[in-house]
């Protein structure tokens, strides 16, 4: 494919409905966390992510008893983006470090579901504060952390070729995961993965719609515990956005506000619904011309609860772009 017919099926892609305006923010639910990150802009920043996780405590155990999940606690990551440029393309380095424990999140969004008068989702059921990431199937445990510590991630290298303009354009690419992190305690997949990618945006006025699809291959080992509850070792993700830009230097003539859908494939064949399923999520990003480095933003769970998490995230480029 040359790369004219390609920018017109990217262009196309957007036309059809993948509508965000950067790299997306990626699902941090652990089951997925493991897996390779988004294909990168290739610019340099760095993130602070803050996640709440949990899992019905009803639904944890499959209707044939073979396998049995709990998910609870919270995480702190911090992750990096190195870029360089090289030629007309770019390599990017991400490395992630997570402090995961019980938190002290679950009294507040207690709190929240009570003043709007929402259902807890099975949070009266869990004891607050807790930090439990367990998944066994059939008696074999899969992976386990019951003790609060701090994980390096597994790591990823992108290669990225940005074609067009800031205002129509596109890129496309492919990024290698090294196993730095573990498998027992889902900050990795145990062993190398990949993925190939491809985005397209363009602005109209002050909107700018942008779409991001992605392959993602797993290389799991003969022998990896993940075999057991996985039926496939590729799937699929799909972002689509669109941005309100900022301008000027007024307070709410410059605020941008860009929000974006998010769809995950899933790879697990277990019994749990909730880990089986695709995967929706929401991520509400703000911008202010003032703060051209900064931004801003939370992302949720879109309707599937396949996801059960809130993650809040602040970002600082470094290019201010």
């Amino acid at each position: 494919m040359t790369l004219v017919n390609l920018r017109v099926l990217l262009i196309a892609m957007v036309a059809a409905g993948l509508v965000a305006q950067e790299t997306p923010r990626p699902n941090r639910l652990a089951w997925f966390e493991g897996f390779p990150e988004p294909l990168p802009e290739g610019a340099s920043e760095v993130a602070l992510e803050a996640t709440s996780q949990m899992l019905r405590p009803d639904l944890e155990r499959s209707a044939d008893g073979r396998t049995f999940a709990r998910l609870d606690g919270e995480e702190w990551q911090l992750t990096g983006d190195w870029a360089v440029k090289a030629g007309s393309s770019r390599f990017n380095v991400r490395v992630r470090v997570a402090s995961r424990s019980g938190g002290i999140a679950d009294q507040a969004i207690w709190n929240w579901h009570t003043m709007f008068n929402m259902p807890q989702g099975g949070r009266e059921d869990a004891p607050k504060n807790r930090l439990v990431y367990h998944l066994e199937r059939d008696g074999r445990v899969i992976g386990d952390l019951t003790r609060p510590g701090v994980s390096l991630m597994d790591l990823d290298v992108a290669w990225v070729r940005p074609f067009g303009t800031a205002d129509a354009g596109g890129r496309v690419g492919a990024s290698v995961q090294l196993p730095t992190g573990k498998q027992s305690d889902f900050s990795g997949s145990g062993d190398t993965d990949g993925l190939v990618g491809a985005a397209a945006w363009k602005r109209h006025g002050r909107f700018k719609v942008f779409g991001q699809v992605e392959r993602v291959m797993l290389g799991l080992p003969r022998n990896s515990p993940l075999r057991e509850v996985m039926d496939r070792t590729s799937f699929n993700r799909a972002w689509g956005s669109v941005a309100w830009l900022g301008q000027g230097p007024g307070l709410l003539d410059g605020l941008g506000l860009e929000v974006s859908l998010a769809y995950t494939g899933s790879p697990y064949h277990t019994g749990l619904e909730r880990l089986d399923r695709a995967g929706w999520q929401q991520h509400w990003t703000l911008r202010h011309t003032r703060l051209p480095r900064w931004r801003f933003g939370v992302s949720e769970e879109a309707g599937t609860f396949t996801a059960p998490d809130i993650t809040a995230y602040l970002v600082y480029r470094f290019d201010g772009k």
